[in-house]
């Protein structure tokens, strides 16, 4: 069995997935961990309250569980940061983790075999009361993950697969390229992290359809994310990240995946919390599944973009869309929309079970 929880990760993504075998002990895999506030925000009165990732690990430790698994998908805030938030507040996070797979700038420029990227080594900015033994100097998460063992130093590039417990990750992405690009082009004051606007809603699902048109992301971050299809006891699971279609398209034929023979999976975790320049046309067209997913509240950067939900609606008719925050949705869709093509909105599920029979 296999079950899988959105947790609410404001405008970031943060999941968690239970390896549950019948004859083997369960397993918790986390991708990524949300902004800061995924761990602890401030409550109306300005007094702490303990945010979804948490109260996940607190459920843990009760449970003598742990997260077996943290999957790093890439180093932009809305991924990161609530985990770096849970090792500054928590002196045993680490013993909390059985082993890391992150990307970190400077495996990526000894793969490569080209010089670092000093942005992508910046150290963390920590309160001078953090857990962080070396918290005046700064701390880099893979200093952190690198100094208390956990941490398997394998680069995860496209083409590559890991055998994990009874699980197998076959990646799509990054590939060499955006790896490049990263290392030469990344600043810590990038510009472009605003991909997205909510200005489209007011639109008509027909209108979009009409005057659809496509461009590609092109931040470097999100180039560099890690994307996979996850094998287990039979059925596939696919899980985007932020990545750029053209490289998980790349991906996908590298696995002998073509429109005629499509990749069955039994959902999609849609890239970059459905911002419009991440699933194009081609890359819908070389997947089989009716159920999307999208991790976002909108409040920031206003995802998803209705354009590449009525890109969607077309290319997968009666697909079936799933919000992690449900009152999303309710902003997005009018009457007219849902009686120009068939889909479902299922506004109270962000939690998986499979075999669901």
């Amino acid at each position: 069995m296999l079950k899988v929880s959105f947790l609410e990760a404001l405008n970031g993504d943060c999941i968690l997935i239970k390896l549950i075998p019948k004859d083997a002990a369960m397993k918790n895999i986390l991708i990524d961990g949300g902004v800061s506030a995924t761990y602890m925000t401030k409550g109306p009165k300005g007094k702490p309250e303990d945010g979804a990732l948490k109260l996940l690990i607190n459920q843990l430790r009760s449970e003598n569980q742990k997260i077996d698994l943290l999957i790093l998908t890439h180093i932009d805030d809305d991924h990161i940061n609530g985990i770096l938030r849970w090792f500054e507040d928590d002196p045993d996070a680490h013993t909390m983790i059985g082993e890391v797979w992150f990307n970190s700038g400077a495996m990526v420029a000894k793969y490569l075999e080209k010089e670092e990227n000093p942005d992508l080594e910046a150290p963390i900015s920590l309160p001078t009361d953090s857990t962080f033994t070396s918290a005046k100097q700064g701390v880099k998460f893979g200093q952190y993950i690198e100094q208390k063992g956990i941490w398997r130093k394998n680069i995860i590039i496209q083409g590559s697969d890991i055998e994990w417990e009874n699980a197998k990750f076959e990646f799509l992405s990054p590939n060499n390229d955006k790896l490049n690009y990263l290392l030469k082009f990344w600043k810590m004051t990038d510009p472009g992290l605003n991909t997205s606007s909510s200005s489209d809603y007011h639109h008509s699902i027909q209108y979009l359809i009409e005057n659809d048109s496509f461009e590609e992301d092109q931040r470097a971050p999100n180039g560099s994310s890690i994307a996979f299809i996850l094998n287990y006891e039979g059925r596939r699971y696919l899980f985007l990240g932020d990545s750029q279609p053209s490289v998980v398209i790349e991906g996908l034929k590298q696995r002998q995946i073509t429109v005629q023979a499509p990749l069955f999976v039994e959902f999609v975790k849609l890239s970059h919390h459905g911002s419009k320049g991440n699933t194009n046309k081609e890359l819908l067209s070389l997947i089989d599944s009716n159920k999307y997913i999208i991790s976002t509240n909108g409040n920031i950067h206003g995802h998803p973009d209705k354009q590449l939900l009525a890109r969607l609606i077309k290319e997968k008719a009666g697909c079936q869309l799933y919000f992690n925050y449900p009152p999303r949705a309710q902003k997005i869709f009018s009457k007219e929309d849902y009686n120009f093509l068939p889909f479902t909105i299922n506004n109270s599920q962000s939690e998986f079970i499979f075999p669901n029979d």
